[in-house]
């Protein structure tokens, strides 16, 4: 089968194929789930932010410009939908039960038997899972998208909107908030 470019399925929906779209769909809907899942921890809110994300970007697609990443213009569309979405739950003041667990000290009694690497594998994902939902959202974004997602200082400042200088500093600064919440959570332990 013939390599098709985002460009040309672009080209081929505007022109009135309206299924080619959901080439696109298939190739970033991983993607843009899993952004959205890292930003709200919510398999629900994922799932309805990246469906949002792809009915925008389908209403929006005559303002796509070629010469751009397509990847990079609809993880931004996601982004700021997710933003937006989380904006929204402060000002409401819905806390989900994990964002407060998180809070209160970032412990998880309920572990499955596993062997020892997976197991502390598992609970060091867990536990940067909640981590994550403690911290301010633009550092949040900034770890998600530079470790998580694994895109250069680029690409998070682009879909960002900030500077590469702004999106380094960012993703450094979320990673000491990281790391002072492991400290804190290690001197309430007693290690």
């Amino acid at each position: 089968m013939k390599f098709t470019t985002d460009s040309l399925i672009v080209e081929e929906v505007l022109s009135g194929n309206k299924e080619a779209y959901g080439r696109l769909v298939d190739r970033y809907k991983r993607p843009l789930y899993n952004l959205a899942f890292r930003m709200t921890s919510s398999v629900e809110d994922a799932r309805d932010l990246s469906q949002e994300a792809f009915v925008r970007a389908y209403t929006k697609l005559h303002k796509y410009r070629p010469d751009k990443s397509l990847f990079t213009w609809l993880y931004t569309i996601c982004l700021n939908l997710t933003r937006n979405h989380l904006a929204k739950r402060r000002e409401v003041g819905s806390e989900d039960p994990d964002r407060s667990a998180a809070a209160r000290g970032m412990r998880d009694g309920n572990c499955d038997p596993l062997p020892d690497d997976l197991l502390i594998e598992k609970e060091e994902t867990k536990w940067l899972e909640r981590a994550l939902q403690v911290i301010p959202v633009e550092l949040r974004e900034a770890v998600v998208l530079r470790y998580m997602q694994d895109l250069p200082f680029e690409e998070v400042a682009m879909i960002s909107g900030v500077s590469t200088s702004a999106a380094k500093m960012r993703v450094y600064r979320g990673l000491e908030r990281l790391r002072e919440l492991r400290a804190r959570e290690e001197q309430t332990d007693g290690l």
